[in-house]
């Protein structure tokens, strides 16, 4: 097993902390993993990358990912705003953030697996909110798990009540619960309704 993830969100939303989170709950399940980072002049709003290496074997290397085999974005727009399906490789599978509709959905996904969920409306459910801003980032490790079939929901439940004790992580666990639930695996973009 052998995994690069692309991150993709906008500063704010999470995607830093996701693919922290993603990696300890990975580390649990004594499956190695990195995030790695990507800080620049970022501001809340801005586009923001992070990064995960995954395999069964020890990671010799710590670098950005180039050929991502695994891309996770937080929101449509970002798809032509950063070109970050440029990064992908052929069989990639693309995990995304969206209300499903159609026309949100960039013509370019077709050429990918894709996992839908719309983590928006979670994080809105469970008033997941920063500013006013939900933030999706747990509900997007949920999806990644159900996309990828690991790691398991109850290692990424544990990790992120570890990182907030108390009510704030009880709700961020029901969001990736809710989330691996409800993420709809699709092979063709006409699929989306």
């Amino acid at each position: 097993m052998y995994y690069e993830v692309i991150w993709v969100g906008r500063g704010g939303q999470g995607a830093v902390t996701a693919s922290r989170i993603l990696a300890k709950a990975l580390n649990r399940e004594k499956i190695w993993a990195q995030a790695i980072v990507f800080f620049g002049a970022e501001r809340r709003g801005a586009p923001v990358y992070a990064y995960n290496r995954i395999s069964d074997q020890p990671i010799k290397y710590h670098h950005f990912v180039t050929d991502a085999d695994v891309i996770v974005i937080f929101e449509p727009s970002l798809i032509k705003l950063t070109n970050v399906l440029s990064r992908a490789r052929d069989n990639a599978t693309v995990i995304i953030n969206s209300a499903g509709r159609s026309e949100d959905m960039d013509s370019e996904l077709h050429k990918y697996r894709l996992a839908v969920v719309d983590a928006t409306s979670i994080a809105l459910q469970l008033n997941l909110l920063v500013a006013g801003i939900p933030v999706i980032n747990t509900a997007m490790i949920g999806a990644f798990a159900k996309a990828m079939g690991f790691p398991l929901i109850d290692s990424v439940k544990e990790v992120i009540k570890e990182a907030w004790p108390g009510k704030m992580g009880e709700l961020n666990a029901q969001a990736s619960e809710k989330a691996y639930r409800e993420t709809r695996i699709l092979e063709n973009i006409k699929s989306v309704s």
